[in-house]
C-alpha cells in the first residue's frame, strides 16, 4: 500500500538513503524507539534548506513496516516533503544499533532485516529520476552499479541526464582493499563527502587531529574527481568541514555551528546523523544557489547544527507568522547567528 502525493514537482534532492528506527547506546545509558536513517537525516537537512512552499522538492521513499510507532510517522509526514510511504504489515520496519565508545567511536548493527531503495523503486515514481541531484550511502560497488543504472535511464530520456551526485562511501568500505575501486569512479560524482576518519581510513590512517592532516589527506582524492565544479566536502567533527574545490584547487573552512569549547557546549548532545543531515543540506543548497560550494557549505553546517541537539531528529515546528523553526530557531536565525560568529 502507498500514499502517493501526485505533485509531479521535480525534486532538488532526493535520497536513496533509508528510514531506520533506532536503538542508541552510550557507554552510561541508551535510548530506543529514536528516529533515524541516513534518508530520514540527509531528508531533514535538505528540508532545512527549503521554505515551506519549496517542501515537495525533497524526495524520498520512507518504507514503514508493522511495528512503526504513529508519533514517529507524524513526524515524517509533518516535514511535508516529497516523500513516498510504502506500507508493508508483513514486515518489521528497519531497525538499527548506534553503539558509541570513547571519543564518539561509532559502531553499527542493523537489527532487523533492512530495505534498500533501488533505481528499480524510483522507476514507480518517474519525477524523482528528474531530481537535480541524488544522495547514495553506499559501498563503491554500490555506487558503479547506481551510476551505470542511471545512466542507462538517461540515455532513454527517462531520467537527468547529468545530476549532482553527493556519494558517502559507508564506512566498511573506505578501507584500503576498495580504494581503487572508489578512485576509479570519482570522475561520475560531483561531491565526495566521507567524514576525516572514513577519508584517512581508505589509506590505512588513523582519523587526523588537525586542519593540516585534514588537507592532506582529503587533497589525495582531487586529481581523480574530473566533473566541473566537483569537489570534496571533509567532515572534521570539532573542527568544522573542509571544502576543497576540484579544479581551482580552492580549499576553505567552516567552523561547526555548535563547539564543545564555546557558549554553546550544553547543547552538543548527539551527533548521530549529523553527517546525512550535513549531506542533505550541502547538496539541496548547492542545487538551489547555483552550485555555489561556499553557500551549501555554511547551509549544510547550520543544518547539522541543528542536528546534534538532541536525540533523533530536530522538531519543526511553526511560528506565529506560520515561519518555518527547528528546534524552535529558524534557519534565517540560525545563518544570522552563524555569520555573526564567524564573519
Amino acid at each position: 500500500m502507498v500514499d502517493l502525493d501526485k505533485h509531479n514537482v521535480v525534486p532538488y534532492f532526493t535520497s536513496l538513503g533509508m528510514f531506520i528506527i533506532d536503538e542508541i547506546s552510550f557507554p552510561t545509558f541508551k535510548i530506543d524507539g529514536i528516529l533515524g536513517g541516513g534518508g530520514t537525516f540527509a531528508i531533514c537537512g535538505s528540508r532545512m534548506v527549503l521554505k515551506h512552499f519549496e517542501s515537495k522538492k525533497s524526495a524520498w521513499i520512507v518504507d514503514i513496516g508493522n511495528d512503526c510507532p504513529n508519533e514517529i510517522l507524524e513526524e515524517l509526514k509533518s516535514w511535508d516533503s516529497g516523500t513516498i510511504f510504502r506500507y508493508d504489515y508483513t514486515r518489521k520496519c528497519t531497525r538499527g544499533w548506534n553503539g558509541y565508545g570513547e571519543n564518539e567511536f561509532r559502531s553499527f548493527k542493523y537489527l532487523t532485516p533492512k530495505k534498500r531503495i533501488t533505481v528499480d523503486d524510483l522507476k514507480e515514481y518517474p519525477w524523482m529520476l528528474e531530481s537535480n541531484s541524488f544522495h547514495f550511502v553506499c559501498s563503491p560497488k554500490r555506487c558503479v552499479d547506481l551510476l551505470r543504472e542511471f545512466s542507462e535511464l538517461s540515455s532513454t530520456k527517462i531520467a537527468n541526464p547529468d545530476p549532482v551526485i553527493a556519494w558517502e562511501p559507508i564506512p566498511d568500505c573506505c578501507t584500503p582493499e576498495f580504494l581503487p575501486e572508489t578512485l576509479s569512479i570519482l570522475n561520475r560524482v560531483d561531491i565526495l563527502t566521507p567524514n576525516a576518519a572514513e577519508c584517512a581510513s581508505f589509506f590505512g590512517e588513523l582519523e587526523p587531529q588537525d586542519k593540516q592532516n585534514c588537507e592532506r589527506i582529503a587533497r589525495k582524492f582531487l586529481d581523480y574527481m574530473t566533473k566541473t565544479n566537483s569537489g570534496i566536502v571533509l567532515r572534521c567533527g570539532s573542527l568544522g568541514s573542509l571544502l576543497i574545490e576540484s579544479k581551482h584547487k580552492f580549499i576553505k573552512w567552516f567552523p561547526p555551528y555548535h563547539h564543545k569549547t564555546s557558549d554553546s557546549s550544553n547543547k552538543v548532545i548527539d551527533p548521530t546523523g549529523c553527517g546525512n543531515t550535513f549531506v542533505g543540506a550541502l547538496a539541496t543548497a548547492f542545487i538551489k544557489f547555483n552550485r555555489n560550494f561556499e553557500v551549501a557549505c555554511v547551509y549544510a553546517t547550520i543544518a547539522s547544527g541543528a542536528c546534534i541537539e538532541q536525540h533523533g531528529l530536530p522538531k519543526l515546528t511553526k511560528s506565529d507568522t506560520n515561519e518555518e523553526l527547528w528546534n524552535g530557531i529558524s534557519v534565517d536565525e540560525r545563518l544570522k547567528n552563524y555569520k555573526n560568529k564567524f564573519p
